[in-house]
């Protein structure tokens, strides 16, 4: 069934967003989070037995699709995040502004990357070194952050904000202690994951159930 999770009237939000993806946390997390924290009404539609039926109804094959006004379909979750994004004030005030945004976020998902390879193809042989490897892997983030844990760049909140939290989210939840070593890393995820919104969706028993991927090790 269809569930819908901000309770607004969707016909106020100026576009009207449906959601689909699968019923774990993946890559569509990063999108909720965004529509969640904004307060940005949408239809959440979990994708499960009926996939083979959805499938060739999305534009290449795959989850998450972002469906606006009912009938344009967005795919792929970095450029559905983009896409909010741009259109609530999320991607800075001129192009400069969005290209540093956006080099965040595509550094991040680089890490992202390694994650799903270790997660889905070598968990066995690759958690330990993947595990090892967190510290430099953030060690760029670490060097450029400051005392504003509130933001990541620009001292304001971007997407960038975002896609990063959402990232720390899933190595957090690999391994709890990760971060310790990273004081500025750490600061930023503990007060940006403190927002209301933010908070109040993490927190539902439904969401905090939710498997983080679609393998059986997280």
């Amino acid at each position: 069934q269809n569930k819908l999770t901000n309770t607004s009237d969707l016909e106020m939000s100026g576009n009207k967003y449906e959601f689909m993806y699968f019923p774990v946390k993946g890559y569509g997390n990063m999108v909720r989070i965004v529509l969640e924290d904004q307060g940005i009404p949408y239809e959440y539609k979990p994708v499960g037995e009926n996939w083979p039926q959805v499938k060739p109804t999305t534009p290449f094959g795959q989850v998450p699709v972002l469906t606006v006004n009912g009938s344009t379909q967005i795919a792929q979750s970095h450029t559905i995040a983009r896409y909010l994004g741009r259109e609530h004030g999320l991607m800075g005030s001129n192009n400069i502004e969005q290209a540093q945004i956006e080099m965040w976020i595509d550094q991040s998902a680089d890490l992202r990357k390694k994650f799903a390879k270790m997660i889905y193809t070598d968990y066995e042989n690759g958690l330990k070194p993947f595990l090892e490897s967190i510290p430099t892997e953030l060690a760029p983030f670490e060097k450029q952050l400051t005392g504003d844990s509130a933001h990541l760049l620009l001292g304001k909140l971007t997407l960038a904000d975002y896609i990063v939290f959402d990232v720390l989210h899933v190595l957090t939840a690999l391994s709890p202690t990760c971060l310790d070593s990273l004081p500025h890393v750490k600061a930023f995820y503990t007060s940006f994951g403190a927002r209301k919104n933010l908070r109040a969706f993490l927190e539902k028993p439904e969401i905090k159930s939710m498997k983080f991927t679609g393998s059986p090790h997280l």
